[in-house]
């Protein structure tokens, strides 16, 4: 009986499909993993401005520090259903805002003047869920 093994060739492919493999592997897994979550920085104005039928909007900016933030979800206390918007109307929830960049979010809703809103704003970047909250009166 005749034993035969891997022919050379194979062998140098096989190593060096394995060696690739495992390059990806750190690149895609591990590396992002090191690294740190965007930072979400706030700047905005007190107040709000009156868009007519009982509507009123604040407008806050948010820079996507470090990193890529998505905007999950803008929740408001005390309660109301609002709409968060960016500069061209289009809806931001589900939106990336890239990375060293600012974006303009519009919240629109029926405030009312004088009360005080706090926002809680939720992102994800990578693999981090960052919530943060911002107090604003009307």
């Amino acid at each position: 009986m005749k034993k035969r093994g891997v022919s050379p060739v194979i062998a140098t492919v096989l190593l060096i499909a394995l060696v690739t493999a495992a390059a990806a592997i750190v690149f895609l897994v591990v590396i992002p993993m090191l690294q740190p979550a965007a930072v979400p920085i706030f700047t905005y104005q007190d107040g709000s401005s009156d868009l007519g039928n009982g509507t009123r909007q604040f407008i806050v900016d948010v820079k996507a520090s470090g990193g890529v933030l998505t905007v999950e979800a803008v929740a408001v206390a005390p309660t109301l259903t609002i709409s968060v918007l960016n500069s061209t109307d289009g809806n931001m929830i589900g939106q990336a805002i890239v990375a060293e960049s600012t974006v303009s979010l519009k919240i629109q809703g029926a405030f009312v003047v004088g009360t005080e809103y706090t926002f809680t704003f939720s992102f994800t970047s990578g693999e981090d869920n960052i919530a943060k909250d911002i107090t604003i009166t009307a």
